[in-house]
């Protein structure tokens, strides 16, 4: 979907809002359970994208770029469904300024901190870190054992990079607002152990549904403020995807 600009500047240039709708279909049977239903992965943030659409949609003042609502299939099966749209982009990739991904959100207890996966490597981590700021969060790193670079390539943020767009991912921190971080971190590496990828990501686990609507809170409001930020998001330099966007803006494709 897409929602048009307000400004005669700016209309023409996109911040692409993305998530993958695909999970792993039916599988390997896992204690007579064969359906792969995906809730945290990635059904909650095609949720989250939908509100994202509806807030943009019925907000009274209009944002000054247009806004892109992309939703992608075939991340688990290789991010096939990014690859294809940025080799059949509804716009010119070089007028896009930037992309947020959501891939799960919060979900094991309201935070004190987010982590912007991808941050360091564009103008976006200065602008989020501002945003942070202005709302009394804090902006972390992945905690040790936690990879920034294996965390960005993982999901569809990397494709739309490799296209030359400077993208981010927003995770929820690790400073808990009812949980100690290392209770947090074990409930979270659990999860990861026992229902990531297998049936059991689904709607009979626990869910903080506060530290959902929190999560997407901040994803919704930051998106917001870039659909009417004035100034071009740069990466890097050194950043090996700024040489595409440079090629990109120089041949207008």
């Amino acid at each position: 979907g897409m929602i048009p600009g307000t400004d005669a500047d700016l209309k023409d240039t996109f911040i692409l809002l993305s998530a993958h709708y695909d999970h792993l279909g039916i599988g390997t049977p896992v204690r007579g359970d064969s359906i792969y239903n995906g809730v945290m992965d990635n059904a909650i943030g095609v949720a989250g994208l939908l509100e994202l659409a509806r807030c943009f949609s019925q907000q009274k003042i209009q944002n000054r770029r247009s806004v892109i609502l992309l939703f992608v299939t075939g991340e688990e099966k290789g991010l096939l469904g990014s690859e294809y749209y940025v080799d059949h982009p509804l716009v010119p990739l070089y007028r896009t300024l930037a992309n947020i991904n959501i891939d799960g959100l919060g979900f094991i207890d309201t935070f004190k901190d987010i982590i912007p996966v991808g941050g360091e490597l564009s103008d976006l981590g200065e602008l989020i870190a501002g945003y942070a700021n202005e709302t009394g969060i804090a902006v972390s790193r992945l905690p040790a054992g936690f990879s920034m670079e294996e965390s960005f390539s993982r999901s569809d943020q990397i494709t739309f990079a490799r296209a030359g767009i400077p993208s981010l991912l927003i995770a929820d921190g690790y400073n808990y607002e009812h949980l100690s971080t290392e209770e947090g971190l074990t409930r979270l590496r659990d999860w990861f152990k026992h229902v990531y990828h297998t049936p059991f990501d689904d709607l009979s686990q626990p869910i903080n549904f506060k530290a959902v609507e929190q999560h997407l809170q901040i994803i919704t409001e930051f998106s917001k403020r870039l659909a009417d930020h004035e100034k071009e998001i740069h990466w890097k330099r050194g950043v090996p995807y700024m040489n595409v966007r440079l090629r990109s803006i120089a041949e207008q494709k």
